[in-house]
Formats: structure tokens, C-alpha cells, sequence
């Protein structure tokens, strides 16, 4: 439905007061903004008019209006201001985004140390990021005259930004002819690989050409496969208080073991995903763990994080009081980490200790 562009500037006012207020927006304010120039009373009209159109809404304490969904979804669509990013605030983005990973790091160290002390045997935390990523759509957003940020989304679902630099500023022709056009390789499969193609139409050095340049670099880097694993490893002392390793020389292959890092992915190997992994002796292969046990489970944190956290001790650890601890850690992480146990453990129940 269209309307007129005073309805409009009228819809605009209500809604940005109400987002920055909080308060039913009324026509004296509105006329006060405008300063004389529409008067209070063509403004309560023109506001009956778009509450008859379900545009605003007044709410039954209040003589102002408020915006109604239709009211926002033409603000967010038509009406409001569209805010430029700063090379600033795309730095602050990555950032922040880069920290949230670190955080990630602290929280399994930080679990993982928790259940030791939980358990009183020595834990460890095994994390693997797979970094597979496929580019589907690339944006160019002016940030300064002949900066650019290019935002490319990909799969598994993931933003990466780049800030490109070019010789001039690009048309605005040319912007959303590259992006079109980009995006409709990238739709393509394999489309990633024939993306410097877009560049053979182009003059050579021109700015646009220099853009497909970047791009199709940035989209490179962005899609070679990599993983990393890492492994976290908290009160290796703990084992000592064994009495089965009193024996420092017995100790010594077990706590050798415990700081390599392969050696220990190896022990999860064919783990049943969210259920409770009991590894007993032999179960584990042979040297210092054919007289350990390993209980564990498995997360997925999703961005392509997974892994697993668990105990390594004696066999003759508390095998209840370890699997009663780990549960308890994985619901305290407000289902971070969930456990099933499996259904061929059964058994009177232990009290636990």
C-alpha cells in the first residue's frame, strides 16, 4: 500500500522514537520535531490513518502510538537510514568473533580442571576444529572512498571479511554488477575455482579488475581445508596419589603418555558419540594403559568444534563416582557436553561418594 511521503516521514519518526524510548510516541512530540512546519492536528490525523492501515498501533494505557510488525517491516525494508561500516568496526567484529573462540579454549581448560578436582584422577579435553568451508555468496560494502569491505558467507554457516583497497571508487553500477555476477559463479558448483574467469572481460588494472583480483584470492584462502586438534590436560599430580603409582618408574609411561597429544587422540578412537565411554585395561591397548582405564564422552559445540573430555586412571578407580561427576560437569555446562549412559550398564545403584 503506498503512502504519501508525509505518512512516511511521520511512520519513521514514530518508530526511531519508540526504539530509542521505549515510550508510545505521541503528536505533540512529533510536532515539536518538526518544528512548525506540520501541525499537531494534520499529525494526529495522518497517525489515525496509518493505525486504520495497521501501520502503528495505540496501546490501551496510552494516548501515543506505538509500531505494529507491518510498521516495522516497511521501517526496516524502505524507511530506515542505511548505516555505513567502518573499516573500525569490521576490525571490532573479527575480533570479538576471535575471542568468542578463545573463550571456547578457557571453557574446556577450565572444565577440564573442574573435573579433576571432581574426580581426584587426571582429565583430559581433546578438541578438533575442522575447517572445511565452501564461499556461496559474497557483498561489497563501501566503508570509505575507494575502500571496501567484501563480506563472504559460506558453508558450514560462517562470515569472513576483507578490507580491499583499490585504485578508485567503483560506480555503484559496477558494485552490484560484480556481485551479481560473483555470486552467480559461486552458485555454480565449483563455481569458487572459476571466479578469476569474471576478471578475462575486464580491463586489466582497472579498479573492478582489481577487485576480482582480491576476491577471488580472498575466496581461496577462505576454502583450503584445514584442522587443528588440541588436547588440554589438568592434574597429572593426581595420578601419584594412586597407590599404584607410588612406584615413580611405574608412573613414568603413564604420564609420558599423558603429554602426547596423538597417543591420547588415539585412545578415543571409535567412541560412541554422546554416550559414556568406559575404556578398561587391556580395552586400551597395550603399554601403560593396559593397567588404566579411560571414562569419557563427546561434545559438539557446533562451528565445526567436537571432541571429548574425560578421566584416565587406575582400573580400579570409582567407576560410578567418575561417571556421576562427568554428567554432573556435562549438565552443570547446561547441556554443553550431553551424556547418555548406555543401556547394557546396569546394575544396583552406588552411593555416591
Amino acid at each position: 500500500m503506498d503512502l504519501s511521503e508525509r505518512k512516511r516521514k511521520i511512520l519513521k519518526a514514530i518508530i526511531e522514537n519508540y526504539i530509542e524510548t521505549a515510550e508510545p510516541v505521541g503528536s505533540k512530540l512529533l510536532a515539536a520535531e518538526a518544528k512548525g512546519s506540520v501541525s499537531s492536528a494534520t499529525i494526529r490525523n495522518e497517525m489515525s490513518e496509518l493505525e486504520e492501515m495497521g501501520y502503528i498501533e495505540k496501546p490501551h494505557t496510552s494516548a501515543g502510538r506505538v509500531p505494529s510488525p507491518l510498521g516495522y517491516r516497511l521501517y526496516v525494508d524502505e524507511l530506515m537510514n542505511r548505516c555505513r561500516t567502518t573499516a573500525r568496526e569490521i576490525e571490532q567484529m573479527r575480533s570479538a568473533l576471535e575471542s568468542k573462540i578463545q573463550e571456547l579454549d578457557d571453557t574446556m581448560e577450565e572444565a577440564s580442571a573442574i573435573l579433576s578436582e571432581l574426580t581426584g584422577q587426571p582429565t583430559v579435553s581433546l578438541s578438533s576444529r575442522h575447517n572445511r568451508r565452501q564461499v556461496k555468496r559474497l557483498e561489497l560494502i563501501p566503508i570509505a572512498e575507494s575502500d571496501y569491505a567484501l563480506v563472504a558467507v559460506t558453508v558450514p554457516p560462517a562470515v569472513n571479511n576483507k578490507v580491499v583497497h583499490l585504485s578508485q571508487a567503483l560506480e555503484p553500477e559496477e558494485i552490484d554488477a560484480f556481485c551479481r555476477a560473483a555470486n552467480l559463479v559461486l552458485a555454480k558448483e565449483g563455481g569458487s575455482l572459476r571466479l578469476e574467469e569474471l576478471g578475462q572481460s575486464v580491463l586489466s588494472g582497472s579498479p573492478l579488475y582489481q577487485l576480482i583480483a582480491q576476491a577471488a584470492e580472498f575466496v581461496w584462502q577462505i576454502e583450503q581445508p584445514s584442522d587443528s586438534c588440541d588436547m588440554v590436560v589438568k592434574g597429572v599430580s593426581r595420578l601419584l596419589g594412586n597407590p599404584e603409582y607410588y612406584d615413580a618408574q611405574k608412573a613414568q609411561p603413564l604420564l609420558e603418555l599423558l603429554g602426547d597429544k596423538e597417543k591420547v587422540f588415539g585412545l578415543a578412537r571409535d567412541y560412541k558419540p554422546q554416550m559414556l565411554n568406559i575404556r578398561i585395561g587391556p580395552e586400551n591397548g597395550q603399554g601403560p594403559m593396559e593397567d588404566a582405564s579411560f571414562v569419557f564422552t563427546s561434545y559438539d559445540l557446533g562451528e565445526d568444534v567436537s571432541g571429548i573430555i574425560g578421566v584416565i586412571g587406575p582400573t580400579r578407580m570409582d567407576y560410578s563416582k567418575i561417571a556421576s561427576r562427568l554428567l554432573l560437569l556435562s549438565r552443570t555446562l547446561g547441556g554443553l557436553m550431553p551424556i547418555r549412559f548406555p543401556l547394557e550398564q546396569t546394575g544396583p545403584d552406588k552411593k555416591d561418594q
